[in-house]
C-alpha cells in the first residue's frame, strides 16, 4: 500500500506534464495557422467560439479604462513597461535587464516590478533591495530571481497588483524610474512609455485572439506603444516590421537577437569561454516558452546535440527529474548538460547530486549595433 501511495503523486506529475505538452502542441497548431483541412476546422471550432467571448471581455475592459469609468492610477515616478501582445516568450527578461542596467548607468534610480509568475510566495515580495538577495527562486519566481542576481544594485519586487507594488516600492526606495516586466496589459497603472516586444520567429501568428490565436488583445492595442523591439531577429523580419508600421507608423522599431557570451558551471560557478562546449557532445535542457531559440543558439556554437529535453515554461524541477535527465544524457553519449540561466536558478539546489558537468549559457542582448539609439529612445520617452 505504501508503494502505491508513494507512486500516485509521481504518476500524477507525469500525467500533468504529458497533458501540458499535448495542449501546447494543439495550441501551436491552431495559433500559428497549421490546421488545413475541413476536419481541423471542425475539431478546432470551439477555439473560435471561445476567442469571440475572450475578445468581447478584453474590448469591454479596454473601453472602460479609455472612457475613464475605470481609473488609471499613477505611482508618482516615471514608469516604463516592457511587454508583448502575444502569449509565450518574446525575450522580456533580457530586455528588462538591458534597460534597467543602462538607466542605472545613466545615474537614474531604478527598480524592477514583476508579477513573479508561478512563485510560491504570496503578497508583495522584495527579491532584492539592491544590496542583497532576500528571496529564493521558488518564492520569488525564476525570472525575477534571475534579474535580481544579475542586477545586484537594482531593487526587484514581485506582486500581482502592479499599482500597489509600485506604491510600496516608492515608499521603500528612492526611485526615478520603475521598469515593469510584462506590463503591457496591466493598464490600471499609468506608464510614461510602453515598449512592445514581438517574436521575430513567430510574429503575430494567425492574428487571432486567445485561444484561437496567440494574441492577448487586438492588434489595435499596438497603438499604445512608442517603441517596438523585434526579438530573435535571426532572419528576415521585414514583414513583421511592416505590420508594426501599419498599426503604429510613428513608432521607433528595433531588432535584436541573443549573443552567447560564456558558459558557467552549475557545479562550481566557474565562468568559461564558449569553446568549453564547442565541438562536444551535449544534452540541451530547458523549460522555457520557446525552446527552439535555445537550441538554435547551441547549434550556432557547433555543439553536437545528442539529445534535447524540454519541459513546459516555468517548470518546477524535482530531484527525480534531474536523475532521469542525467541517466538519459549519459546513455546518449553526452559529455555535458547545457541549460538556460532561467533553468539554472531552479536546478542549482540539486547540483551536489549531479554526476556529470552541467553548464548554463550566459547570453547578452544584441540590438544589432543600435544599443545607444535604443536607450536614447527610452530616455526620450520618459522625459517627454
Amino acid at each position: 500500500m505504501r508503494f502505491f501511495t508513494a507512486l500516485i503523486p509521481k504518476l500524477t506529475k507525469v500525467a500533468e506534464y504529458g497533458i501540458k505538452v499535448q495542449l501546447e502542441k494543439v495550441f501551436n497548431r491552431v495559433a500559428y495557422g497549421k490546421e488545413t483541412g475541413v476536419l481541423d476546422k471542425i475539431v478546432f471550432s470551439p477555439f473560435y467560439l471561445l476567442s469571440i467571448l475572450y475578445g468581447a471581455a478584453v474590448r469591454i475592459r479596454l473601453a472602460l479604462y479609455s472612457s475613464g469609468l475605470f481609473k488609471v492610477r499613477e505611482t508618482g515616478c516615471k514608469v516604463v513597461s516592457v511587454g508583448n501582445i502575444t502569449v509565450g516568450g518574446t525575450g522580456k527578461t533580457p530586455t528588462v535587464e538591458f534597460i534597467a542596467r543602462n538607466l542605472k548607468e545613466k545615474g537614474l534610480k531604478v527598480a524592477i516590478l514583476s508579477r513573479g509568475y508561478r512563485r510560491t510566495g504570496k503578497g508583495i515580495g522584495v527579491v532584492s533591495d539592491g544590496h542583497q538577495l532576500l528571496l529564493g527562486p521558488e518564492e520569488a519566481g525564476d525570472e525575477p530571481y534571475m534579474l535580481a542576481r544579475r542586477l545586484k544594485t537594482v531593487p526587484v519586487l514581485v506582486g500581482a497588483d502592479r499599482y500597489e507594488l509600485g506604491r510600496y516600492a516608492l515608499e521603500r526606495f528612492p526611485l526615478d524610474v520603475i521598469v515593469l516586466d510584462d506590463g503591457f496589459q496591466h493598464i490600471r497603472l499609468k506608464r510614461d512609455l510602453d515598449i512592445l516586444l514581438v517574436d521575430g520567429e513567430k510574429g503575430f501568428g494567425n492574428a487571432h485572439l486567445l485561444p484561437r490565436g496567440p494574441l492577448r488583445e487586438p492588434l489595435s492595442g499596438m497603438k499604445r506603444a512608442a517603441i517596438f523591439l523585434i526579438t530573435k531577429a535571426f532572419s528576415d523580419t521585414g514583414r513583421i516590421a511592416d505590420s508594426i508600421m501599419d498599426k503604429q507608423p510613428e513608432a521607433a522599431v528595433f531588432k535584436s537577437s541573443y549573443r552567447p557570451e560564456s558558459v558557467i558551471s552549475l557545479i562550481d560557478g566557474a565562468k568559461r569561454g564558449l569553446d568549453a562546449i564547442s565541438g562536444h557532445r551535449v544534452t540541451a535542457l530547458s523549460a522555457i516558452a520557446n525552446p527552439s531559440s535555445f537550441i538554435n543558439l547551441l547549434s550556432s556554437l557547433d555543439c553536437a546535440l545528442v539529445s534535447e529535453v524540454s519541459f513546459p515554461d516555468h517548470y518546477s524541477y524535482a530531484a527525480k527529474d534531474l536523475e532521469e535527465i542525467e541517466k538519459n544524457a549519459k546513455a546518449a553519449g553526452a559529455e555535458f548538460i547545457v541549460t538556460t540561466e532561467k533553468d539554472a536558478v531552479k536546478i542549482e539546489r540539486f547540483k551536489d547530486k549531479m554526476g556529470m558537468p552541467v553548464y548554463y549559457l550566459a547570453i547578452d542582448l544584441d540590438i544589432h549595433g543600435e544599443e545607444k539609439r535604443f536607450i536614447d529612445a527610452v530616455l526620450s520617452g520618459i522625459q517627454a
